[in-house]
């Protein structure tokens, strides 16, 4: 089950770290946190389902919320929760709100090692930057034509899809370990 807070206070964590923060650069950061845990634990940490999209792999509830106030995808009280903890800036720029705490009523142990990684690893990207890298994964490159000639707007991202990995990530794991997350997320999702 997707829990909006959980995924509120990832985002929350990542503002604490880097400060200010573009809205497609956290799409990223949160997206390569899912990733990284997934690949290590055999599971996400947002629970979020992804799309692939223009500009690259997107959780859909994650979406919704950076959204803000311009939808009605989460309830009143997941967007009282969300305003409480983060503020935006303009359209595309969030900030951290309070006293910039690190929150773990939702996060375990692993969620946070695994957005800590990512944050030391691809914080000081751009959000260009972290748009081509997440570009270079085959859960969103086999799509690429279909965006490049505007044939489809997003398409569903299976989770064992998102077992996948690149020369150039920073984080390595055997085939061995690959596999056998992979048969852990077929058995959970079969």
């Amino acid at each position: 089950m997707i829990e909006v807070s959980k995924i509120v206070q990832v985002l929350y964590h990542i503002l604490v770290k880097i400060g200010p923060t573009d809205k497609i650069k956290l799409v990223k950061l949160v997206y390569l946190s899912d990733k990284y845990h997934l690949l290590k634990y055999a599971r996400t940490i947002t629970n979020d389902s992804y799309f692939a999209m223009k500009l690259g792999p997107v959780g859909s509830t994650l979406k919704d919320i950076l959204a803000f106030n311009k939808n009605l995808a989460i309830s009143k009280e997941e967007f009282d929760y969300t305003s409480s903890l983060i503020e935006q800036e303009n359209d595309f720029t969030f900030k951290a709100k309070g006293s910039k705490r690190v929150l773990s009523d939702f996060l375990s142990e692993t969620d946070l090692e695994a957005i800590d990684f990512i944050i030391e690893k691809f914080g000081s990207m751009s959000q260009w930057d972290l748009k081509n890298f997440t570009h270079k994964y085959p859960e969103w490159k086999q799509y690429k034509e279909l965006f490049k000639s505007n044939t489809i707007s997003r398409e569903n991202i299976r989770i064992q899809e998102l077992i996948s990995t690149i020369p150039e990530d920073p984080f390595s794991f055997s085939s061995k370990h690959l596999e056998e997350v992979k048969s852990i997320i077929s058995g959970m999702h079969d």
